[in-house]
């Protein structure tokens, strides 16, 4: 699965991620900073399952940014992707709920 890293909102860095179709974008990025203590974290790592690492502590996540292996408290934050019809890109803040947590989950807590 293919990533890429973009200034996104705030000037922030997001990742991308291309849906599995492998054409389009998934309708959500992930801000590209450890929820731990703020270190950037790599792009998906196919020796380790696909997963996003942070180099500093060893903390991981999952494709949708939850947090397999911490010390990181928290999932990576969303930002909404829109795809306008002339292939223009924008990220906007997430307001609906986290559709990474099911119900009855603590979201300071890894997975």
């Amino acid at each position: 699965a293919r990533t890429d890293l973009v200034a996104g909102l705030d000037g922030e860095p997001y990742v991308l991620l291309v849906a599995e179709d492998g054409q389009s974008l998934e309708p959500f990025a992930l801000k590209a900073e450890c929820t731990h203590l703020g270190c950037l974290v790599g792009g998906l790592d196919p020796a380790r399952g696909n997963r996003f690492v942070c180099p500093c502590h060893g903390s991981e996540y999952a494709r949708d940014g939850r947090v397999l292996r911490g010390p990181a408290p928290r999932s990576l934050h969303l930002a909404r992707v829109t795809v306008t019809d002339d292939d223009a890109v924008f990220l906007s803040r997430w307001t609906e709920p986290d559709f990474r947590l099911a119900a009855g989950d603590d979201p300071a807590k890894p997975a």
